[in-house]
This record gives structure tokens, sequence and C-alpha cells, in this order.
């Protein structure tokens, strides 16, 4: 039995009655392949924050593994190669946070330091600094890219003391910094700017407009029970969806930002990761151990593939063309492992879009 952790008390029993009620028999992705042993082990930086594995294509899934960070090739099945050793990075930096994106890998640690190097070669040096506040730790608690109004790749971060931040790629200089009354556990910011949306350490999500001031509050997105550990904007901009430790992840359009449109309950624990693909189809979001759930957007969330694992969960990841899905294990008892999921060619089932879109 999976132990249940909650930071603010509540009833489990209350989120499943406001559950909506989801079709779980479909299948979008197919099992593949899987890397299993310790190699392929993706290391949990921390129990509450599991978005350790990305996708910067259908052959290059980076995760972190004993320190380092590692690429696995899935098409040439047991091959790996290191991409950022652990000897390269500072004294004492234990990656925390990661994320691996525009020819970049970057990785946060517990202390607020961060390490950035290009993957355009594999001997390049890296780059480290710190985006802590001030003398004390303050722990990067997430990672995600974007790309700037100008073309400029940026990387925002979520601290514990509450600030995000996004920090230029090119130049390491911090192009925006804004702060929450807690402490900041995700942050997503939609393609074009205008919206950003933080979760942490409080029951409810903010709505933010970064072009109109560093803590300038659009809406509040109310209705978990329970702290939130994950968030993402869907690639058009108009949804948004929390994972929460209450066991749900809530969506919301952001033109009505006051109402939920859909309540999506797990099984067994935390939604630790929540991500939109980039075909804007499909909404993911990761349990902390044995589950999986793939939620189609078109059918309004009414229709889903839950995929069953063995263990707990270290983080998952679409491929930037939808077309594969890559799931990973970390856990001592049931072993580890990396697995690729393809997107089934045809659905007989396929449904008009939605009026979301």
């Amino acid at each position: 039995m999976y132990p249940r952790y909650q930071d603010v008390q509540h009833n489990v029993k209350q989120v499943r009655q406001m559950s909506d009620c989801i079709d779980t028999m479909h299948s979008f992705y197919d099992f593949r392949y899987s890397a299993i042993g310790d190699d392929f082990r993706c290391q949990i930086g921390d129990m509450q924050h599991r978005d350790m594995l990305w996708a910067t294509s259908s052959y290059d899934v980076y995760y972190s593994h004993a320190g380092s960070v590692y690429c696995w090739n899935p098409w040439q099945r047991l091959a790996r190669r290191r991409i950022l050793d652990r000897s390269q990075m500072p004294r004492a930096f234990r990656v925390r946070s990661m994320c691996v994106d525009g020819g970049v890998v970057f990785v946060g640690d517990s202390r607020g330091n961060y390490c950035v190097k290009s993957l355009l070669a594999d001997t390049g040096p890296v780059a480290a600094g710190s985006l802590a506040a001030g003398t004390g730790a303050d722990a990067i608690r997430h990672a995600s890219p974007t790309v700037s109004r100008s073309g400029a790749l940026h990387i925002v971060s979520s601290h514990q003391s509450g600030a995000v931040r996004r920090l230029d790629a090119c130049d390491l200089s911090v192009a925006h910094t804004s702060t929450m009354d807690w402490a900041a556990n995700c942050s997503s910011l939609a393609h074009d700017g205008t919206m950003q949306c933080v979760v942490g350490n409080s029951t409810d999500a903010q709505l933010a407009d970064p072009r109109r001031g560093s803590n300038d509050c659009v809406a509040r997105l109310t209705g978990h029970l329970d702290y939130s550990f994950s968030c993402a904007l869907s690639p058009d901009g108009r949804l948004v969806a929390t994972g929460s430790q209450d066991t749900s992840v809530r969506v919301y359009d952001v033109r009505w930002p006051h109402q939920t449109l859909a309540t999506l309950g797990g099984y067994v624990g935390a939604m630790h990761v929540v991500k939109f693909s980039q075909c804007g189809r499909f909404l993911l979001g990761v349990e902390s151990a044995d589950y999986v759930h793939v939620y189609d957007v078109q059918s309004s969330f009414k229709r889903a593939q839950v995929v069953g694992l063995m263990g707990e969960t270290a983080g998952a990841a679409f491929s930037p063309d939808s077309n594969c899905l890559f799931l990973s294990v970390s856990d001592p008892v049931h072993g580890s492992s990396l697995a690729e999921y393809n997107l089934v060619s045809t659905d007989a089932e396929e449904t008009p879009h939605s009026l979301y879109y």
C-alpha cells in the first residue's frame, strides 16, 4: 500500500465525489519497449517533485542518474551516453530539478545553484551559478524551458523561497522575477509569454500576466484540497492544468478561471507531473506510483488511458511530435526502467473537436 501524504488535512472521499466520470477503456499509446536495470534508474531529486524525464525527440530521452545526466536512445535499445557528468558540477551539488530543450541541459540543486551545458558538444564547458535569494538555501524545485518573445531560450525556475525566475540561457542573466507568498513548486509560462501559472504550498494556484509586473495576479485557481506540485498550460494557452497532493488534476479555461472545467481523480497518490502534448490533444497526469493517466482533450476529458506500472514514478514526457510517450519507474523494491509507448496510428473512436478548441 503506497503511503498517502497530506500537508493540508482533507477527506480523500471528497475528492472522489468531486471527480468527473471518465471512460478509461481507451488505448491512445501502445507499449513498444523498456530498458530495465539500475543503469536506467531515473534519480528522484525530491519526493514531492519528480519531473526528471525530458525528451527532445523520439530517440533522445534525458534523465538524471547517480548525480549525472544521461541520454537514452530507445531505438538503440540499451544505448545511452553521459551528457553532464557529476564531476563537471560544483562540489556538493545534488541534482534536484532538471529540464532539457533548445540544445541546453539545465540542472538545479537544493541550495539554489544551477549548471547549464550545451548539448551541441559533449565535451563543452559547463556554466554554473546561483539563483538563490540571499545567503540561505533556496531550492530550485522545478525548472522548465520557454522561448521569449525575442526568440531567446529562457529557463523558468521555481524556488522554495517563493521566487519564480526566468534565466536567459545564453548570457545567464535573470530576465524576470516574481514572488509568491508561499513556496513555489512549479510554474508554466504560455508560449506567447502572456500568461503564467504558479503552484506551490497553497491550495490555490496563481494565474498572472508577466507583462504587467512582477506580482500582478490575474486570477486565483481554486478547488484543490491540498498543496499542488505541478502545472501546465496548453500549447494554445487556453487551458491550464494543475496537479495536487489531493490525488487530482484540475483543468481551467483561462478565460473563465474561477470555475473548474474538469476534475480528474487519481488512484493512489499525488499528481506530481502534468503535461500537455505539443499537438494539444493529450494531457498527462502522473501519480506518485503505479499509475499514469493520458486524458483526451478533444473529448472534453471524458476519455482516458490508464497505464499501469509497478513502483514509484520519476517522470514522464511526450516527444515533440507527440508520437511517443516515455515513462520512468524508479523503485528500490520493484526495480527501475525507462519505457517507450507509441501513438496508435488509427483511432476508430476519434471524436470531433470540443468546444475548448
